[in-house]
């Protein structure tokens, strides 16, 4: 998903697992990753990322099992309000042992034996990501008339106006035509 350009951030040692199916080891791997945004959420460029994982040899690769979580700000989709948020993500993830048999770029041993944690760690955070975050559940959001917060004040505008272009939707009686009474013809 993501290309790998600078030295990897989050890399771990793994040497003496490789070709040894069994084996495994648990890692802790902190450092910080630039460029993860999206329009509504982003983690700041001092914050570390943590990815607390075991890390087993298989047949296949190895086998990195565990949780990513980084302190995130995320914009809320009401008001507008930025908010903390501590991302975790559970991941599990295989890493194939040669570069060219790995479905997904920076998901495979490096030829130095060092297994780069960068990638999975961005692609967990970036897709834990809300889509459409709030600031909390019962936001009330912004006024549509004047912008004010409706969280912090009651400006007095009324919120419950209806849109023209909408208007004749709220003549339709959704019950009646349920019931199977259409009102254009009996039958």
């Amino acid at each position: 998903m993501t290309k790998q350009t600078a030295a990897p951030a989050l890399a771990v040692d793994v040497r003496e697992l490789l070709n040894q199916p069994g084996a495994h080891k648990h890692v802790v791997r902190r450092g910080p990753l630039p460029d993860l945004t999206t329009p509504v959420a982003w983690v700041e460029p001092t914050e570390e990322i943590t990815v607390d994982a075991e890390i087993e040899s298989v047949v296949e690769g190895l086998l990195v099992t565990g949780e990513v979580s980084v302190p995130a700000k995320l914009e809320c989709a009401r008001c507008l309000r930025v908010v903390d948020h501590q991302v975790r993500v559970d991941v599990r993830e295989l890493f194939a042992l040669d570069p060219r048999d790995a479905d997904d770029e920076g998901y495979a041993v490096l030829p130095d034996d060092r297994l780069p944690l960068d990638a999975m760690a961005r692609d967990a955070i970036v897709l834990a990501f809300p889509a459409a975050p709030l600031c909390q559940p019962d936001c009330a959001g912004l006024c549509q008339q004047c912008g004010a917060d409706r969280n912090l004040t009651d400006c007095g505008h009324e919120q419950g106006a209806i849109d023209p272009r909408w208007a004749a939707l709220a003549e339709l009686d959704l019950d009646d035509h349920r019931r199977g009474h259409n009102g254009n013809r009996e039958t």
